[in-house]
């Protein structure tokens, strides 16, 4: 993914209730990554309107993963975005995101819900994902995002549905290679007044495990958008990320 961006924050988060769902019962774990990325993507929506061009945009991010029981899992965390934007502004934290979550996993099925407050533009957007995913052949997934509020998105409340799906490769021991994938639907009125599809992604995505604790990461992403349904200045796009993270 071409950032912790929204369009991935509930499968961010979904993700790290999954990690600690492999967890022994009692644990608690965290991740901190420090990642730099081209553009910044919510569900199909290029939030700067970078387009073609290539931004440079700065999103540390915490995670914090605890093991309840054999089943339950529960996550927490935050991340940020902070650039220069517009143009001729100061770098600063342009947006505050922070998360909280419970999953239940048995056998390859894990379900997850996932509260967000997307803080930003001295206003607050509000997310409920609920998340289904397995743990088998191209690691399926299905995310149900859900608007609770649009604070200063200019969006509407509504939903999208996305579909994931994803396949690593071990090149070595230490470097790995990811192909991502996701389709997008807007299932109401969301970013704009029209529904039905709003994006499709691939990326390919690299990893570099430097110690126990800590690997490098990079990778780009095609998208694919709908002019009407996510409304972009530019319909179709490249984005780039890297970035490093501790796991603790």
């Amino acid at each position: 993914m071409t950032i912790i961006k929204k369009t991935s924050l509930g499968l961010f988060s979904a993700a790290s209730l999954i990690t600690a769902s492999t967890a022994q019962a009692g644990d608690l774990s965290a991740s901190l990554s420090l990642d730099t990325n081209s553009h910044f993507i919510s569900y199909g929506f290029d939030v700067w309107g970078a387009g073609d061009d290539q931004d440079i945009l700065f999103n540390p991010s915490l995670s914090v993963d605890y093991k309840i029981n054999d089943n339950w899992a529960f996550s927490t965390g935050f991340w940020l975005d902070v650039n220069d934007k517009p143009a001729g502004s100061s770098f600063r934290t342009q947006e505050t995101d922070t998360w909280v979550g419970f999953a239940y996993s048995k056998d390859i099925y894990t379900v997850s819900a996932t509260y967000q407050s997307w803080q930003y533009a001295s206003d607050t957007e509000e997310i409920l994902d609920v998340a289904l995913s397995l743990d088998t052949f191209l690691s399926p997934s299905l995310t149900w995002h859900n608007r609770l509020d649009p604070g200063a998105s200019g969006g509407s409340n509504g939903s999208f549905l996305v579909l994931g799906a994803e396949h690593s490769f071990d090149i070595n021991e230490k470097f790995s290679l990811t192909v991502p994938v996701a389709v997008g639907f807007a299932l109401s009125e969301f970013h704009t007044a029209q529904d039905g599809y709003g994006y499709a992604s691939i990326g390919l995505q690299g990893s570099y495990v430097l110690n126990e604790m800590s690997s490098l990461n990079f990778g780009i992403t095609y998208y694919d958008t709908d002019s009407g349904v996510v409304a972009n200045a530019e319909d179709s796009f490249l984005t780039y990320n890297a970035g490093i993270s501790f796991s603790f």
